[in-house]
């Protein structure tokens, strides 16, 4: 979509995991929006790559390297960006560990992991960007939560409950940080298309699929969710705190039975869908 260039013009923005995926994407539209950005990442040539190409494109950008397991790199990196730009006016939590696809009892060993980065660093970062948005007279967080903190999907049940208590956080600092002129949203993504790895729709299975059980037929772009995310940051959403927008195509809005028989149905070569009679129907 075409973005006007000076939305953020003046404003600082602190992007975690902006070193590739959602949150370079994140990065890049900010920059060009017009704020300064903050690369965060724990990968250092991917990090640095990062902020180059916005300063290439004359725009402003600092890398840091972070481990957001330690609250004392989280405290070095808010006072390094206002160090080297004067001020922060906006947070973007999007960092997250990989975590391993594993059975329950074996996904544990990664617990502490997946709580400490996609949970605990975004509330360690809020605190310790609190006095500086106090001393701006505001700021807007914005949390890159997942459909998956509403439903159950393959990824292991720590990143599930993570991303489950970021969107409570969401709220809760919404209420308590709001007549502070701070204003907090989530963004819950379901299916992803990324412009620098290989597209989850690149397979003609979950190409197939997704124009299934997706309404709109399609994955997210992570400019899509950029784009949400700048919106949010914007004077455009000044009354909008506390909320999670969804960007799921409707995928979340289908009934699983439906959906199942819709997929069975296409598999039999079979498009078409006769009416259920009341006494076929077993969903309710």
């Amino acid at each position: 979509m075409a973005r006007q260039p000076d939305r953020l013009a003046g404003k600082v923005a602190l992007i975690t995991g902006a070193a590739q995926g959602i949150g370079r994407v994140l990065a890049n539209v900010f920059a060009e929006a017009g704020a300064s950005i903050i690369v965060s990442d724990v990968q250092e040539t991917a990090g640095k790559a990062a902020a180059q190409a916005i300063c290439d494109a004359e725009q402003r950008a600092l890398f840091l390297r972070v481990d957001l397991r330690k609250e004392k790199d989280i405290k070095a990196m808010v006072e390094l960006a206002v160090e080297a730009f004067g001020h922060l006016d906006i947070v973007i939590n999007n960092a997250r560990p990989r975590l391993r696809q594993m059975p329950f009892v074996e996904s544990l060993e990664e617990w502490d992991m997946a709580m400490d980065v996609i949970l605990k660093a975004p509330a360690l970062i809020v605190k310790h960007a609190l006095p500086h948005f106090l001393r701006s007279g505001g700021g807007s967080i914005v949390n890159i939560a997942s459909l998956n903190a509403l439903l159950i999907s393959h990824q292991s049940v720590a990143y599930h409950v993570a991303k489950a208590g970021l969107l409570q956080l969401t709220r809760y600092l919404a209420v308590e940080l709001g007549p502070q002129g701070i204003r907090v949203n989530a963004i819950s993504p379901a299916l992803v298309d990324l412009y620098d790895r290989k597209h989850l729709t690149s397979d003609p299975v979950n190409k197939t699929v997704t124009e299934l059980v997706v309404p709109l037929k399609r994955a997210v772009a992570a400019e899509e969710i950029a784009d949400v995310a700048l919106f949010l940051c914007t004077d455009a959403s000044s009354y909008i705190t506390g909320q999670v927008l969804t960007l799921d195509g409707g995928l979340a809005l289908g009934d699983q039975f439906y959906v199942a028989r819709k997929a069975f149905r296409h598999a039999k070569g079979c498009d078409t869908f006769p009416a259920v009679s009341s006494e076929e129907d077993k969903t309710e």
